[in-house]
């Protein structure tokens, strides 16, 4: 009978162990979700509101605004800043990339996303929100990519004026923006390169948050696409040129980001298979990644159960305690 008692303590006092291990390695995760929690509450918003991604406006808590961070012709070169609320450390910043099939949108944060980028800024994160070129007739699409390859340049100049911890550099991206987040996060630092008196910054990231991302452009499905921008579309990547070089496949090596991919089954615009093959590529070069794969829900964020927005959200602040120094 002793033994027994023995035995099941040890094992009631391992559990406790390491359930408070867990815990502990959780912390930032863990305050995270209470505080996100907690101004969801304040804000009478509710979770649902996470998958209301395709409506934007811009909320007045936002520290800078329509910051111009590069020497473009473009209009459309600027960033928001949300701060952290940490003032005695230098913050951990992750870059927000819009999406909106590189023709149209802005970096107004979605719908429901408010008390979320408060939470993290309580947690010690600045949220830097980026707006590029949007193509064109006869704008490339290198364009756009220099210019979220030039706000992580941006992000290391200016580390100092802002208190940036560069070593702590995350990038988030949306569809067409993930496409962009994934080629500036893999390519060399001297590819695709936009300011000149930026060049001489890096241009490295921790990781990246791919959701949506298209990784291969010919595998797009533009029948979905609202008329007025569909042919724009197909007519802008019908007159690009070797597709493959913006295929953020080829850029990848041993040394690229961690990178954590959210892509559903039943994605209209974007196969499934690009996540696959972006995931496979990863794992063949051993570079640190996770497929988190949605059965359920569209492209346009929406039709997705209240378990499923709460996994994403659980598997992307537990990536985040991972890739964070």
């Amino acid at each position: 009978m002793k033994k027994v008692l023995k035995v099941f303590t040890i094992f009631i006092i391992s559990i406790f162990l390491t359930t408070l291990g867990i815990l502990l390695y959780f912390k930032d995760s863990l305050t995270i979700a209470y505080n996100i929690y907690t101004e969801l509450k304040n804000s009478n918003k509710s979770m649902e509101t996470l998958a209301q991604l395709t409506n934007y406006y811009v909320t007045n808590t936002m520290d800078i605004r329509g910051l111009k961070y590069k020497k473009s012709k473009s209009n459309d070169v600027f960033l928001d800043i949300y701060r952290s609320e940490i003032e005695n450390e230098p913050s951990k910043v992750i870059l927000y990339i819009h999406g909106g099939s590189w023709i149209y949108g802005d970096n107004g944060i979605p719908i429901g996303l408010e008390p979320v980028i408060k939470a993290f800024n309580k947690k010690g994160y600045t949220i830097v929100s980026v707006s590029y070129e949007l193509l064109k007739e006869n704008t490339p699409i290198a364009n756009p990519i220099k210019d979220v390859k030039d706000a992580i340049r941006w992000i290391y100049k200016n580390k100092d004026i802002y208190n940036f911890d560069v070593n702590n550099i995350g990038i988030l991206g949306i569809s067409s923006g993930a496409h962009l987040a994934l080629m500036a996060s893999y390519s060399e630092e001297d590819d695709f390169i936009g300011d000149k008196d930026l060049m001489k910054y890096p241009s490295k990231v921790n990781y990246i948050i791919d959701v949506f991302g298209p990784t291969d452009l010919y595998s797009l499905d533009t029948s979905s696409i609202e008329l007025e921008y569909k042919y724009e579309i197909e007519s802008l990547l019908k007159s690009t040129k070797s597709l493959d070089n913006y295929s953020p496949i080829k850029y990848i090596n041993k040394l690229s980001p961690s990178t954590l991919i959210i892509h559903s089954k039943t994605d209209e615009i974007v196969p499934y298979k690009n996540a696959t093959s972006l995931y496979n590529e990863l794992l063949y070069n051993s570079v640190e990644s996770t497929l988190l794969t949605l059965n359920s829900g569209s492209h346009y964020f929406d039709g997705y159960s209240k378990n499923e927005i709460a996994l994403v959200v659980f598997e992307v602040l537990k990536f985040l305690d991972f890739n964070n120094k």
